[in-house]
């Protein structure tokens, strides 16, 4: 194989971290899935492979120096949560700039009351928020959520984060904030709705996908 053509496949495993064979194979489209699993068979030498329910792979020290990446990945319980980002990178048609977990920061200004302000204090309030992966389409920066194992309380945590940092991550953008979330089940599904009522979403179950 061609080292350009290594290079290119190394890279895209860099960028989703992890990743299946099977998801490898839907988004790179390498022929059939049996040439997918020859083509990663003679890459081994640059992967980690973990075997599970199904065959996953990730970029060794090898494959990093390669392609002079510094994003080390270790096997961790986190492994779920990143093939779950996949589905809906893959949902979404492979967005060219597709991030995982850019962290947002925007400063506020702070309200003063009766417009009251203090001559010489300047205090501003800077926040910050993680979504799982971020990109941008149709006039819209889409901030993507995976709920696999976060609980309630914090779902709601988060999307009230979100609401109060609306503005900003629009400015802070130039675009359009959307959020789109996927979860694991139609009662969550439900929920989010609801905490999301009247900001621009696409609330998915990974059922539907």
């Amino acid at each position: 194989m061609k080292l350009e053509r290594i290079e290119q496949i190394l890279s895209a495993i860099d960028r989703l971290g992890v990743v299946s064979v099977k998801q490898l194979h839907e988004i790179l489209r390498l022929g059939s899935y049996r040439h997918t699993c020859r083509v990663v068979a003679q890459l081994e030498e640059y992967l980690n492979v973990v075997r599970s329910q199904q065959k996953i792979i990730y970029l060794n020290k090898g494959g990093r120096q390669l392609i002079g990446s510094e994003k080390e990945i270790k096997k961790s319980v986190l492994f779920d949560h990143m093939l779950l980002s996949n589905e809906a990178y893959i949902y979404y048609g492979c967005p060219s700039d597709w991030k995982r977990e850019l962290p947002i920061e925007v400063t506020q200004e702070p309200e003063f009351s009766f417009g009251i302000q203090i001559k010489g204090l300047n205090v501003t309030k800077k926040k910050t928020i993680i979504p799982d992966a971020v990109f941008s389409r149709d006039g819209y920066v889409h901030l993507v959520e995976i709920d696999n194992t976060r609980s309630t309380q914090d779902n709601r945590k988060k999307i009230q984060k979100y609401k109060e940092m609306w503005s900003e991550i629009k400015n802070r953008f130039g675009l359009q904030p959307k959020l789109c979330i996927f979860t694991m089940s139609e009662k969550r599904k439900r929920e989010f709705a609801q905490l999301c009522e009247k900001l621009p979403c696409d609330i998915k179950s990974f059922f539907e996908l």
